[in-house]
């Protein structure tokens, strides 16, 4: 065998299954790929698009551009880039193009096949990861683990793999031949008849019987290896989980989204608690200092206030709801993953994104009421922000369960404990995402439009405030199944 890194894992055959793991070097390979892909891909929407929009060849923006340009000339590439890995890892299992032609997977630390959540989780990591540019703190972690893993792969629990299984070397026996072809063959969804699959159980036997009896002659040639491959590749095939993309929404908001946030009611307490906290301290600095809210605001919205007016007055105006939505949804998505990924410094970017915003909220209530403002502020906010500030709360306990599962770690270690936080709390953040592009749409049409009257902000407001908790307690779905009850119990 080689001296390389391995992933080895238990077999009911008593072989155990090797996976190479994959170093710095090809899986950057793989990420130039993929980031070479999506950019064309990017820019070749934006250029067409353009052109098409200004009916001319040319691919600047207009002087006045309206909600069109945004929604099929900006979106859609932006959706792209962002979008990539997150959504071709998921549908692929764990094989972007680039990782393919790079001829490396993602997997579980026990071989199989990764689940969304696990990809979910690796992917939104992907915010520290690329700090502080060109992905510097993954490439040093995984120049300093043992197993090449960036911070996205410690909280998904899954390592880049080498499979080559493809590749058939002089010498490969005919069983193993068919072995690789069969399971290609049911991979791609395309099985002959039911034989095919207990044919596939014959086949692993056969192979764990030939891996072993190659690895006791202590001779490892291209015909080994790509009998190792396949072993590992019907191994992953046999073990891999049934995925159901509606069954697994649905158990997800009714089952472990509650459990989830029952589990975390400590953390949403203090997380609360210190953004009113903070909010009432940047109100009372800035009512008492008034040149404090130099630190909070920009110039422009200080001269704006000052001149009697709200920066929201005629936003309608210079901008259309539907790309004001779209930013603002961008805007506190990225706001909202910051301060759950931010958890990872052991809760302390947790504690300050949650006390920054704080404080930048009371400091500007505080310096609007001074110039006889405040309730038109209010008035603007009420409706988008009774769900906003929650998610804020939301997203900031989850960050806090992440450090936490650093400060406190288990018996297994940092590095599980790590593990099972990030891959719990996450679910957690998909809600809020979820719930955040409502609230990017109230504050895009609604919260800028004087034409509905305060009664019926605040009453959106609570509304939507009410369906949240509908959504975060599991009512909104039905009631909860028993095995997230029985949940609930273990982990009160």
């Amino acid at each position: 065998m080689s001296a390389r890194p391995e992933l080895v894992v238990s077999s009911v055959t008593g072989i155990d299954v090797v996976l190479p793991i994959a170093g710095p070097g090809v899986r950057s390979y793989a990420f130039l790929i993929d980031w070479h892909i999506r950019t064309i891909l990017t820019v070749g929407w934006y250029v067409v698009a353009a052109v098409i929009y200004n009916r001319a060849w040319n691919i600047s923006a207009p002087l006045t551009p309206n909600a069109a340009w945004f929604v099929y000339v900006i979106a859609p590439p932006a959706a792209i880039y962002t979008l990539y890995h997150i959504l071709l890892e998921t549908l692929t299992r764990g094989a972007t193009p680039g990782k393919r032609m790079a001829g490396i997977q993602i997997v579980t630390r026990t071989g199989n096949a990764p689940t969304a959540g696990a990809l979910l989780a690796r992917n939104v990591f992907r915010l520290i990861d690329s700090f502080p540019v060109a992905y510097a703190v993954g490439l040093v972690t995984t120049m300093l683990t043992r197993t090449h893993v960036r911070i996205g792969d410690l909280a998904a629990g899954t390592v880049l793999v080498y499979a080559r299984s493809d590749l058939d070397p002089a010498g490969s026996d005919d069983s193993v031949r068919n072995a690789a072809q069969r399971v290609k063959r049911l991979a791609a969804h395309r099985a002959n008849d039911a034989t095919d699959a207990v044919a596939l159980v014959e086949d692993y036997r056969m192979l764990a019987a030939q891996a072993g009896k190659a690895r006791r002659s202590g001779t490892y040639t291209r015909a080994g290896e790509y009998l190792d491959a396949t072993y590992a590749r019907v191994h992953t095939s046999l073990y891999r989980p049934a995925w159901h993309p509606g069954h697994a929404l649905l158990t997800l908001f009714r089952d472990e989204v509650p459990a989830v946030v029952h589990e975390l009611r400590p953390h949403i307490a203090w997380a609360t608690a210190l953004f009113i906290l903070t909010v009432a301290v940047g109100y009372l600095m800035v009512h008492a200092y008034p040149d404090l809210i130099a630190l909070f605001a920009s110039p422009e919205l200080i001269a704006t206030v000052e001149r009697g007016q709200l920066w929201t007055e005629g936003l309608l105006n210079v901008v259309p709801s539907s790309v004001l939505s779209v930013q603002i949804l961008t805007n506190n998505i990225v706001v909202s993953l910051f301060a759950y990924c931010a958890g990872f410094l052991f809760g302390l970017g947790t504690l300050y994104i949650v006390g920054l915003n704080g404080l930048m909220l009371g400091a500007v209530f505080a310096f609007t009421s001074l110039h006889g403002l405040g309730d038109d502020l209010f008035a603007f906010v009420v409706a988008h922000g009774c769900v906003e500030i929650s998610v804020m709360c939301l997203s900031g306990a989850a960050g806090a369960a992440v450090g936490e599962a650093l400060v406190r770690p288990g018996a297994d270690g940092r590095a599980a404990s790590f593990q099972r936080a990030a891959l719990r709390s996450g679910k957690l953040i998909l809600a809020c995402v979820v719930l955040l592009i409502g609230s990017g749409l109230i504050e895009g049409y609604i919260s800028p439009d004087p034409r509905f009257p305060f009664w019926s902000r605040i009453a959106i407001g609570l509304g939507y405030w009410m369906l949240m908790l509908a959504l975060l307690t599991g009512w909104l779905f039905g009631p909860v199944t028993r095995g997230a009850r029985a949940t609930r119990g273990v982990h009160a």
